[in-house]
């Protein structure tokens, strides 16, 4: 079969008595070769198989087929690698974001326990102030206080 390329020359692209490409291509399990290289048309752009050598059509032969599905197998390895690295800085940026993200809260965290350990040290000092004065008034009881210094209110004279 032969088909006209973009730059006008006729290529043959498949042997004699082999029918239509497709056909053979697809029989042979390369038929995913015709969608990479022609882009899925037969008839048009310029073929990079079975295109002319020293001036003459001649179809492929197995090994350029083989050199053509080792080439597709490195693109398709070199689309994943790619593919990792694109991942890889996803991964980081979004890594970056979630860090800012946790740094700020946890600084706001800080400085919210900051301000609760300045009220839970207030509260203590005037506890303990408190507990001091209780502890002052309990040993008056106790306390022998002279004559003198006592305050007579007239409330006991009978």
């Amino acid at each position: 079969m032969k088909i006209k390329g973009a730059d006008g020359h006729e290529y043959n692209v498949t042997g004699q008595g082999q029918g239509n490409f497709n056909t053979v291509g697809a029989a042979g399990g390369v038929g995913w070769i015709a969608e990479k290289l022609f882009g899925g048309n037969l008839l048009g752009g310029a073929p990079l198989m079975g295109a002319p050598r020293g001036g003459e059509d001649a179809p492929i032969t197995r090994y350029e087929a083989n050199l053509l599905m080792m080439l597709q197998a490195k693109d398709s390895k070199i689309a994943l690698l790619e593919s990792n690295i694109y991942t890889d800085s996803k991964i980081a940026d979004v890594y970056e974001r979630l860090n800012v993200k946790i740094n700020a809260n946890k600084d706001a965290q800080d400085a919210i326990n900051r301000e609760q350990a300045v009220l839970n040290a207030t509260a203590t000092a005037t506890i303990s102030c408190m507990k001091g004065q209780i502890a002052q008034l309990m040993s008056l009881t106790n306390l022998v206080v002279p004559q003198s210094k006592v305050v007579d209110t007239g409330c006991c004279n009978s």
